[in-house]
């Protein structure tokens, strides 16, 4: 049957029942029950009309379900055998590994931060331990540059401090040996820090398939409002950057579906709300909250928490890292940490 006849059928149905009811509410001795009963009527009778015939194909039998189900069983068993007992990539935060069950694909990971508390050289620690471990990772900072980005990572590698390897003060001999240290991560980390134009995010991740045969496990942006301010071609003008946000995020999850990697995207805090910490320190974070499926707050830790002995080291910061949201396991767990600037390192603190 044709459009045409479809839509010729419904115009004369609509028209049935218009006229039975109009003829039964013009009936002598009609009361307000009555009429209000010919309304219900009216609504059961146009209901089947208007209702899309092609909506159960959003319903889903158990029954369908079994075969994806032993599928999806079978590749979380290879998976943790292959990770040391977790399905998704391993961070080398082992207490967060376990919390996380590793960074899984197709999930997306929030992490959280002030300036000054480590973010990035946890995130690129990160990275680093996927490479490492023999499996590929995309960095994309819009805040450092991939000289220094290297250079973070040589240091952490090759135990050089930080400050004199910028200061020059480092023997050509030790920071030839530190930068020999980058390696091991040699074809598996990859380093992206646009500045003149953005790239298409997905086109950039295809051209890392067709380069490497398969994308990447882990992707990293490096920073969330950073590169929606940059991104412009999505937003209308005036469209505010919580707006930009709202969309970028489904976006950053539908990627990590599409290529089975693991999307893990820092986010700022928002100043007024830090003290408050969790989710509301998110800045411009609209949406994000519900889009991810873990959020991680990292923070320099307060007084009482702090059980780390830093007269050790004065370098040494304290941090807490707190796991606000975690939609397929528990959330609220604290897992403290100390940050080693110098050495470009981030560490549980009961390693």
């Amino acid at each position: 049957m044709n459009d045409t006849n479809t839509q010729s059928e419904t115009v004369e149905r609509l028209l049935a029942i218009a006229a039975g009811i109009a003829a039964a509410a013009q009936q002598p001795g009609q009361t307000d029950d009555t009429l209000r009963a010919l309304a219900e009527q009216a609504v059961e009778s146009l209901f089947p009309i208007g209702r899309d015939p092609g909506a159960t194909r959003h319903l889903i039998q158990l029954g369908d379900l079994e075969d994806m189900l032993f599928s999806d069983y079978g590749k979380r068993q290879a998976a943790a055998a292959a990770n040391g007992g977790v399905v998704g990539v391993r961070t080398g935060l082992n207490h967060l590994d376990e919390a996380l069950n590793g960074l899984e694909p197709g999930k997306l990971y929030m992490l959280a931060a002030m300036p000054g508390t480590g973010k990035t050289t946890l995130a690129l620690q990160w990275a680093a331990t996927v490479a490492q471990a023999g499996s590929t990772a995309l960095y994309l900072s819009l805040e450092n540059d991939s000289i220094d980005l290297a250079r973070k990572l040589a240091c952490r590698l090759g135990q050089v401090r930080y400050s004199e390897a910028l200061k020059g003060k480092l023997s050509r001999q030790d920071w030839a040996m530190a930068v020999q240290s980058l390696q091991r991560l040699q074809g598996r980390l990859f380093l992206s820090t646009p500045r003149a134009s953005m790239p298409d995010l997905p086109s950039l991740v295809e051209s890392f398939k067709d380069y490497m045969g398969a994308p990447p496990a882990l992707i990293v942006i490096d920073y969330l409002q950073a590169w929606v301010k940059r991104t412009v071609g999505a937003a209308g003008e005036g469209d505010d950057v919580r707006s930009r946000i709202d969309r970028f995020t489904p976006e950053l999850r539908a990627l990590g579906e599409r290529y089975g990697c693991a999307v893990l995207a820092i986010s700022a805090q928002n100043r007024a709300n830090y003290l408050n910490g969790g989710m509301a320190a998110m800045k411009e974070s609209g949406d994000l909250e519900y889009n991810a499926d873990a959020i991680l707050t990292l923070s320099k830790s307060d007084e009482k928490d702090k059980t780390y002995d830093i007269t050790r080291d004065p370098r040494l910061i304290p941090l807490k890292l707190t796991l606000d949201k975690n939609r397929q396991g528990v959330a609220g767990s604290l897992i403290k940490l100390v940050f080693d600037a110098d050495y470009c390192m981030v560490e549980e603190e009961d390693r």
